[in-house]
């Protein structure tokens, strides 16, 4: 009997793998360019890496990229090489080729879904329900079809929390700790917005290593310290970044005009939005909240986790294709009710439960008040820059905390019919939504 289980569970897993696969291969070679988010900005970058082996310098050709000499740049240096290998073999179309390789960086993601999944379930039904809900996550599978960093990111979040938790639950295993460092600091190189993600995963396990500092001095030694030699290169190579940009721009990312010309900066489109179409105004939060001319926080935030999850479970990208209003409110009930149960039963979970939570938590935070909420203050607009794929570096936490708060859940018979629903919500909110109101526009001959 429990082979036949693990065999139904391991053909449900493959099954979902080859649906996830077959559906983001085939917006891959189909999809046409300009559809999916930023995918022309990302295509020519990645061809202006493939010119040298080095970091390009800003050109008349590059103006309307914005600055590519002070970027993170290891998915468009990546990129470069697998278009140069590509010009002296096969030479496949260009667009399908990096799609290609996006959408294997997503299977990626999966995996490390999966084996976070194990270290919190042992009931391997529970270990398959966050793989199922990232794989019919319909913004997941059409970013995963795209060129775009934040699949190489996703992929590198995924490991970074899952040896996070690893090392969490192995106290004094340093080479988990080692581990940990090395692919948050791939991720920072990727993008910067893996930032808030290592500072809070590096904070709070270095809480652990001080709490715990007799057990995890036993582990600097050994083979595991060959682990420092990536590492020392790889925050070198972040230093390169973000410590000269600090130094000389007084910012992480250096704005456009703090490295081109106001003309130079004119032929980009978000400068253009930013500083002509809609400028930013003078921010006096309480001033503004009291007047009536902003929303406070906590009214925001409802409109925030509202538009949220509509982008997350649709679509948004040079093209949008959002669900109904009336079923978004489906997917709220599931998020509302996992964090009741998360509050009531809190004092009950482990450490490293509570820990990834505040983890999770903190990622979103930053996201809710750096990004959406100082935006929608300084420009007006509610749902500027408010991404769905913004909070996909911890959507794979999200999706374990998810499943395991609504595990918690005592009576056996409500948690099959939650389970149930939760499953058909995200079937029915994917695939057959998608095919029925897609707009067949979208696809078509692909250019590069």
């Amino acid at each position: 009997m429990q082979r036949e289980k693990i065999s139904i569970q391991n053909f449900i897993l493959f099954g979902l793998i080859i649906i996830f696969l077959s559906f983001t291969l085939y917006l891959a070679f189909n999809l046409k360019m300009g559809v999916s988010p930023d995918s022309w900005y990302h295509l020519r970058v990645s061809q202006e890496f493939s010119k040298s082996f080095g970091m390009p310098t800003n050109s008349v050709d590059t103006y309307q990229w914005r600055d590519i000499e002070h970027l993170p740049y290891l998915y468009f240096w990546v990129n470069g090489r697998i278009l140069n290998l590509n010009d002296v073999t096969f030479n496949f179309n260009q667009v399908i080729l990096l799609r290609v390789f996006n959408a294997l960086y997503s299977f990626g993601t999966l995996v490390g879904v999966y084996l976070l999944s194990k270290e919190f379930f042992k009931s391997k039904w529970l270990r398959i329900l966050p793989v199922f809900l990232l794989s019919n996550t319909l913004m997941f599978l059409f970013l995963s079809s795209a060129i775009n960093y934040d699949n190489l990111g996703n992929m590198f979040a995924v490991f970074g929390i899952l040896f996070f938790v690893k090392g969490l639950k192995n106290t004094g295993s340093v080479k988990y700790l080692l581990w940990m460092l090395i692919i948050l600091c791939l991720g920072t190189l990727t993008k910067y917005t893996i930032l808030p993600l290592a500072f809070i995963l590096v904070v709070l396990i270095g809480i652990d290593v001080v709490r715990n500092w007799r057990v995890w001095r036993e582990g600097f030694r050994g083979k595991v310290l060959y682990l420092l030699i990536p590492l020392v290169l790889l925050i070198v190579m972040n230093l390169g970044v973000y410590g000269v940009n600090l130094v000389k721009f007084h910012s992480l990312t250096p704005s456009c005009l703090d490295v081109l010309t106001y003309d130079q900066c004119l032929e980009n489109g978000v400068f253009v939005r930013d500083m002509v179409w809609i400028p930013e105004v003078e921010v006096n939060v309480f001033d503004m909240v009291i007047s009536g001319e902003r929303l406070d926080p906590v009214r925001y935030s409802g409109l925030w986790v509202w538009e949220m999850v509509k982008r997350v479970v649709g679509i948004m990208g040079d093209e949008s294709l959002f669900a109904s209003n009336y079923i978004i409110p489906f997917y709220l009930f599931f998020i509302f009710l996992a964090v009741v149960v998360g509050i009531v039963r809190w004092k009950g979970f482990s450490k490293v439960v509570k820990f990834l939570s505040v983890s999770t938590l903190f990622y979103l935070l930053v996201l809710f008040f750096v990004q959406n909420y100082d935006m929608y203050l300084r420009r007006g607009h509610p749902v500027l820059a408010l991404q769905g794929r913004y909070m996909f570096p911890v959507i794979s936490s999200f999706y374990v905390l998810l499943v395991l708060f609504l595990s918690k859940i005592k009576k056996g018979w409500l948690r099959y019919v939650l389970f149930i629903g939760l499953v058909v919500l995200f079937v029915v909110g994917c695939l057959p939504f998608f095919f029925i109101n897609v707009d067949w526009g979208w696809f078509g001959r692909i250019e590069f």
